[in-house]
């Protein structure tokens, strides 16, 4: 009885002490050893203190074909984890995210939220760099009930709408 009451509140009790991001679970996991050199010498230029601690690789959109879409490595950053980071087969870097507490919100992005979303809680948040027509945009995970959804604002505090988020982001940040 003593065991399966600790085991039932250690399962309680995780959520509150993990960070959480999306994570794209139909996105196979695959070895280092897989992932193009041009891509490992971008990862470890560009965020050379990460630790990964996972590749994956998208396929065509529709995971039937072989051809290699992208490949996303997921890492600590500074001692941090909730970071990954996508890249073109050829290394080309699409876009980095971090997860981000919802304590840790810019001011100006947590102040123009609550105006927006009355009566949303925001759960947590990832920033976004687009590196292709650089843009920085912070996808806001909120929630009513059991209700969920995303909203996306840049930097300033400026709501921007689904259909105006770059390209990357609505293919790829799904």
């Amino acid at each position: 009885m003593k065991n399966s009451t600790l085991l039932i509140l250690a399962l309680l009790l995780i959520p509150l002490f993990t960070n959480a991001q999306d994570a794209n679970l139909d996105q196979p996991t695959i070895a280092e050893s897989d992932v193009p050199q041009e891509v490992l010498t971008n990862q470890d230029t560009l965020f050379p203190s990460g630790f990964i601690s996972e590749w994956q690789l998208q396929k065509e959109f529709n995971n039937t074909d072989s051809t290699a879409i992208r490949y996303i490595s997921k890492f600590e950053e500074n001692g941090s984890s909730g970071s990954s980071a996508s890249y073109l087969p050829d290394g080309t870097l699409i876009f980095h995210s971090k997860y981000m507490q919802a304590d840790n919100i810019p001011e100006t992005v947590r102040l123009k939220l609550q105006f927006d979303y009355k009566d949303f809680e925001a759960d947590y948040a990832d920033f976004i760099t687009v590196y292709i027509q650089k843009r920085e945009i912070y996808r806001i995970h909120l929630r009513k009930d059991t209700r969920v959804q995303h909203a996306f604002y840049d930097i300033n505090g400026n709501q921007i709408p689904e259909e105006a988020l770059p390209i990357e982001i609505i293919l790829f940040d799904r």
